[in-house]
Formats: structure tokens, C-alpha cells, sequence
């Protein structure tokens, strides 16, 4: 037995890098990490905060685990999506969100798999190479049906077809989730109208596969190389991503394997250079009072706090009201890192209580620009009785830019499933 136990604490010790064995003995316990961490808020146990799970980690790898050790690691572990914010108050600047992940894959392998929802998915993406199980000649089918609805001023063509100066990249939940198709219709037609020579892959657009780093599959870096062969073969330049989770994965996680060649722009950024280079004009006003939720991996992971705000701030008549918790320290609506998979309930009360902040601030809406956070907020606000509606931040610039191509009236036409609130997702 103990012989097992130290084979296992030699595996977590060994997982870890040099600077994370040093990091889980220098947290103070000082206790900043419970003010502050959204799952706490709401599941009021030491190993759902920074420092429960650092003390558990450091038994672990120190061969002094207890059963209770173990079980409180595992539990406050994945309850937990990586948001990064005791990362931003810790005081010695501990980097929780790679802590987590890589202790993750340190404990899958010492033996102690992920909960069972997230491994169905894990498979998923290996076997599908996208997060729904879908086949991947449907990936594409969004940019056809499209423009077959007259919501494209042409047709969206392959890499294949014709190689671009811009690659835009959809992710699985814009590509194969209908209530979110119109995010990447609505992408695809801004960049138009800005007059953006770009192209999609199709049925060769890969997952990122940054999930699976998020939730410890050792499978990543052999997945993400495989990906970044694909894009070098195909001699890409410059990678647009409208998904928040996708961005981060190529832009951070993919450092090392992704050469310097490659550019990875998030879609909010590069339609914030074009309003400023006067390639995309906000004309029409949106006479609206909304509030600004910032992504977990688009802001306090990615730095990206100003771009989203300029881009809202070019719209005639848009206000925008700023929750108590904005920019680094905005609080997180529970969708990445895997938690809504193992713990789905405590999501939702989280997107509730982001959407409740929200409510208090007076707006007449949520902007958002991640499709991930839009499905949390919209389904937070059911959960916690609200009528705020929460809109990607394409809707807003469309309806300045060209209003006839809003969410509603793509639902409509392409025939899509309602959102999590019963009515249109957006």
C-alpha cells in the first residue's frame, strides 16, 4: 500500500514543473482567494477555493495524502473553470489557471481520471474531432445555407477553393450549435462588409482541441501538432477566431507548436482595427443602455479588455454601463474549464448570480463577445427569473452596420432552434 502511494505521489510531483511545486508551498494562506472565487460563492468548501486545493495538491505530491486529501482535491479541482481570478488577487501572483489544468493531467496520470461527463466528451473530440460527435463535412453547411438565405453579399468560399490573406475560424459551437450559427453567419458578413478577403475550411476545420488540455487529456500536444501541420501545410498567415475558448487555445495554448508565422487575432480585435481604419462603419444608431461581460479566457487570460469596448463605443447611440465587477475582475459566468460538464447546477448558479449583477447596473441588455458565455448568461437568466436579454456583440455592431442581417431574422429564416431562455439564444 504504501508503495502505492508513493508511486502515485512520484506521478503528481513529476507532472508538475519545477516553478508549480515551488507555487503550491508559497501560497500564504492568507484567504484573499474566497472573497473573490465565483464557485465559493455559491459551494462554501475550502478545496473550492485556491487554497484548499493548493493544500490538498501539496499533500498529494508530498506522499502525506489522506482519503479526505484525495476526494477534496478531486472535488474542488473540477469544480472549477480555470477562471484566473484568484490568479488576479492572489498577492505572490500564484498562475492558478495553469495549475489547475497541468495538475489535471498530473492526476489522470497518477490514475485518477476526469468525472466521467467530461471524458464522454474527451472521446468525442478525438473520435469526431469536434465537441458535438457530428461528422465534419456539416461543419461548413452554416456559410452555405447562409448565403442560399441572402444573408451574405457572396458566397463563403474553402481554403481550398481560395487560399486568403485571412483564415476566419468558427470553433464547434458556432459551426455545429444552431441556436449559435448566426454568430458566424454574423462574423462572416461584418468581415465582408469591411471588404476582408477571407476563407473558412470547411470540413477541414479541426477543433481546437483546447479542451482537452483544459480537462487533462495527455493527448493534447499530439493533437494541437497535428493541427498546426494541417494550417503550415496550407500555408496560413493570419487566424480570426470568434470563439473566446478557441482563441485562447490557438493564441496561448498552442505556444511552441504554432510557429511565429502564424497570426491568431480574436474577432473583436481585428473588428476594432477595421472600424479604425474606417474599413467597417457603424452608421445606423442602437439606441441601448447594455452592460459589458468580459470573458474569462478573452480578458483576464488574454488581456483583452479595451478592444470589445471600443468596438461598442463606435456604435451611434450605445451606452455602455460597467457591472461592479468588470476587466480583470468580472466575475465568471461558470462555462469554461470544463465545470459545466461536472457540475452543471453549480454553472448555472453562477450565470445567474453574473446575471443578477447585471440587473443592478440598470442596462437594458448583456454584451457579450464569446458564444460560449452567451448559452451560460442566456440560461442563467432563466434560472434566475430575469427578462435581460444577453446578445453577442456581433448583433450590436450588425445592427449599426447592416440591421437586416440581426439574430432574429436569421433564426427565422434558417429555421433554428430556440435558445436556453425558449426564445432566440441572442
Amino acid at each position: 500500500m504504501a508503495a502505492d502511494k508513493v508511486s502515485q505521489a512520484d506521478k503528481i510531483a513529476s507532472g508538475l514543473t519545477r516553478r508549480q511545486l515551488i507555487e503550491i508551498e508559497a501560497c500564504s494562506r492568507c484567504g484573499e482567494c474566497l472573497a473573490w472565487c465565483p464557485v465559493y460563492q455559491h459551494d462554501k468548501k475550502e478545496e473550492n477555493t485556491a487554497r484548499g486545493k493548493l493544500g490538498c495538491l501539496r499533500k498529494m505530491a508530498a506522499e502525506q495524502p489522506g482519503a479526505a486529501d484525495q476526494a477534496g482535491l478531486l472535488d474542488g479541482l473540477y469544480a472549477c473553470s480555470a477562471c484566473g481570478q484568484c490568479h488576479v488577487v492572489c498577492p505572490i501572483r500564484i498562475n492558478t489557471p495553469e495549475l489547475w489544468e497541468q495538475a489535471r493531467l498530473a492526476l489522470v496520470s497518477a490514475g485518477l481520471p476526469q468525472p466521467e461527463p467530461q471524458r464522454q466528451q474527451l472521446a468525442q473530440i478525438r473520435q469526431y474531432n469536434n465537441s458535438y460527435g457530428r461528422r465534419q463535412e456539416e461543419r461548413g453547411l452554416w456559410a452555405e445555407r447562409a448565403w442560399q438565405a441572402g444573408f451574405l453579399l457572396r458566397p463563403v468560399l474553402t481554403w481550398n477553393e481560395q487560399p486568403s490573406e485571412v483564415l476566419y475560424f468558427a470553433g464547434c459551437t458556432a459551426s455545429f450549435d444552431q441556436t449559435m450559427q448566426p454568430v458566424a453567419v454574423q462574423s462572416a458578413r461584418l468581415l465582408q462588409e469591411a471588404g476582408v478577403r477571407f476563407s473558412i475550411l470547411g470540413a477541414d476545420e479541426p477543433c481546437c482541441a483546447s479542451k482537452l488540455r483544459r480537462m487533462g487529456d495527455s493527448a493534447f500536444p499530439a493533437e494541437a501538432a497535428m493541427r498546426t501541420e494541417m494550417l503550415v501545410r496550407k500555408k496560413v498567415r493570419t487566424i480570426v477566431v470568434s470563439c473566446a475558448g478557441c482563441f485562447k487555445g490557438l493564441h496561448a495554448d498552442y505556444r511552441g507548436i504554432l510557429p511565429g508565422s502564424i497570426e491568431v487575432l480574436h474577432l473583436t480585435g481585428f473588428l476594432n482595427k477595421l472600424i479604425q481604419e474606417g474599413r467597417l462603419k457603424p452608421k445606423h444608431e442602437v439606441p441601448l443602455a447594455v452592460t459589458y461581460h468580459d470573458p474569462c479566457h478573452l480578458g483576464r487570460h488574454s488581456g483583452i479588455y479595451e478592444e470589445p469596448r471600443r468596438v461598442l463605443g463606435s456604435i451611434p447611440g450605445l451606452r455602455i454601463i460597467e457591472m461592479k465587477r468588470s476587466g480583470p475582475f468580472s466575475a465568471c459566468c461558470g462555462m469554461g474549464g470544463g465545470l459545466k460538464l461536472a457540475r452543471p447546477e453549480l454553472q448555472k448558479k453562477m450565470s445567474a448570480a453574473r446575471i443578477r449583477e447585471a440587473e443592478a447596473t440598470g442596462a437594458e441588455a448583456v454584451v457579450t463577445p464569446c458564444q460560449t458565455c452567451l448559452m451560460g448568461l442566456a440560461a442563467g437568466a432563466v434560472a434566475a427569473s430575469s427578462s435581460l436579454p444577453v446578445f453577442h456583440l456581433n448583433e450590436m455592431l450588425i445592427r449599426s452596420v447592416c440591421p437586416d442581417i440581426n439574430f432574429d431574422r436569421i433564426a427565422a429564416k434558417l429555421k433554428l432552434p430556440d435558445g436556453p431562455d425558449g426564445k432566440p439564444a441572442a
